[in-house]
């Protein structure tokens, strides 16, 4: 790639637009990115550093777009009065900027929040945001800046998932507190579960929650769990609704005991009673990632702990890998029903996110009762927990820590364009540059990163399922 950028600047010197060049790098419009790259190139602000710039650039999904909106930015900079953009310290934002359409916009509307950028990488995300719903979103927003710098920067991918989390805590955090002002209701524990409850969450996801807290003889008849009910009601809308600087989080309570007819909170007995005689197997391998986020900690402490004879049983249970199979078969029988194709489906899909989230979970619900070390939400502490405590082979632990972090990689860089919640890996060859791209294959020629991008995919799919058959589908011992 270095030599691809030297003589794409030395093109630049002769005055040529080579726009064969960037077609065989891979841009989607070759002629626009040409003049967009030279336009850029020729802006005052901007041409002192150009080969700081444009190398990074050359390295994204889209430089064309890139370029276009690094000089929009620049505009929009100085029509807000903010310094000239100074793109050392800023050294991942052109790389940003041709990766991610909804993070360009962002800083198009914000300019400011070009600071954030900072660093080599920048920094992690600290803040804390107020308890207002316009705070929380600008936190998110923020963070998501640094967070997708960080991970185009290349540092450890497992960071990632922490680093949203952690960011997505704090909003729900703020989001509780807020409802609870505007409610005047005392608020309940809020608990996570899901990818959020293993800390693993996603660039664009649901947040699971939950909601328990203690029941007092003040609140026999009822009145408690109402008021409760509106506050929660208030923070789901709050974190939801779309505004011009974007949305918080959206949020998924069917979780819940009951699932979406149940109460949206329970009391701690009230839950507790409902799993005992209710519970079914795939509520188990559920509560493996459950979490406490924010709100009264003794709630969330008694119920945390009321649970754990439910999920973990004493004895090992040969009965959960038989269920945790057939609720993984019934799940791709159902999708490919609804005509969904699941060939190209990163989560769902045989070999998939999906299948060695279920592995890793059979084998907590089979041996979690003798052996509380495996007993995490985080997928990858569970691999590293399952070889170290001998529950699973170290070779297989070893693929399947690549094979996860792979897909979890994939899955991010295709809803880092547009902050949707989708795993579908493209099947059109510029999706496949582009995806390429944002996970570093960093071949000059387009074709060939594409080509390793889908070998790659090819390998990771046939490791996980081969495992997933070994141990799941068809392990019966």
């Amino acid at each position: 790639m270095d030599a691809f950028v030297g003589s794409f600047l030395e093109a630049l010197d002769r005055g040529d637009r080579d726009v064969e060049a960037l077609a065989r790098l891979g841009d989607p419009d070759p002629p626009l990115a040409a003049e967009a790259l030279a336009a850029a190139a020729a802006e005052p602000e901007l041409a002192p550093s150009r080969e700081r710039w444009l190398p990074e650039l050359l390295r994204s999904a889209r430089p064309g777009f890139g370029a276009r909106v690094l000089r929009e930015l620049v505009a929009a900079g100085r029509d807000e009065g903010l310094p000239p953009l100074d793109l050392v310290r800023l050294r991942w934002l052109p790389r940003l900027l041709g990766s991610s359409n909804v993070l360009a916009r962002l800083l198009l509307r914000a300019p400011q929040f070009a600071s954030e950028l900072a660093g080599d990488p920048p920094p992690a995300p600290e803040a804390m945001p107020a308890a207002t719903w316009s705070a929380i979103r600008e936190t998110k927003y923020r963070g998501l800046l640094r967070i997708a710098a960080r991970d185009l920067a290349g540092r450890p991918f497992a960071e990632s998932l922490r680093e949203l989390s952690d960011l997505a805590d704090r909003c729900l955090a703020a989001g509780l507190v807020c409802a609870a002002e505007t409610t005047g209701v005392e608020p309940p524990s809020l608990l996570a579960l899901g990818k959020l409850g293993g800390r693993e969450l996603n660039f664009s996801s649901d947040v699971d929650l939950l909601f328990v807290y203690d029941e007092s003889s003040e609140f026999e008849d009822g009145s408690r769990n109402a008021a409760i009910a509106k506050l929660v009601r208030v923070f789901k809308a709050g974190l939801e609704r779309a505004e011009a600087d974007g949305f918080a989080y959206r949020v998924d309570l069917d979780l819940r005991p009951e699932g979406a007819q149940g109460p949206v909170a329970n009391s701690v007995d009230a839950a507790l009673g409902y799993y005992e005689s209710f519970g079914q197997d795939w509520e188990r391998q559920m509560l493996i990632r459950l979490r406490h986020v924010a709100g009264p900690s003794a709630a969330a402490r008694a119920f945390s702990e009321g649970v754990v004879p439910f999920v973990y049983r004493r004895l090992i249970d040969p009965q959960a890998p038989r269920a945790v199979r057939a609720m993984k078969l019934r799940i791709e029988e159902e999708r490919r029903r609804a005509g969904r194709d699941l060939e190209i489906d990163l989560k769902e899909g045989p070999g998939g996110i999906r299948d060695v989230e279920f592995l890793v979970q059979a084998l907590q619900l089979f041996h979690g009762g003798r052996h509380r070390g495996i007993r995490t939400g985080n997928v990858l502490e569970a691999l590293s927990s399952l070889v170290q405590e001998h529950l699973l082979p170290e070779a297989a632990g070893e693929e399947l820590v690549t094979a996860y972090t792979w897909l979890r990689r994939a899955e991010h860089a295709i809803q880092l364009v547009e902050e949707r919640q989708t795993q579908r890996f493209p099947r059109e060859r510029e999706g496949q540059i582009g995806l390429a791209r944002r996970m570093g294959y960093g071949d000059p020629e387009g074709e060939r990163a594409r080509a390793r991008l889908t070998d790659d995919w090819t390998a990771v799919r046939s490791k996980v399922r081969f495992h997933f058959d070994a141990l799941v589908l068809g392990g019966e011992e």
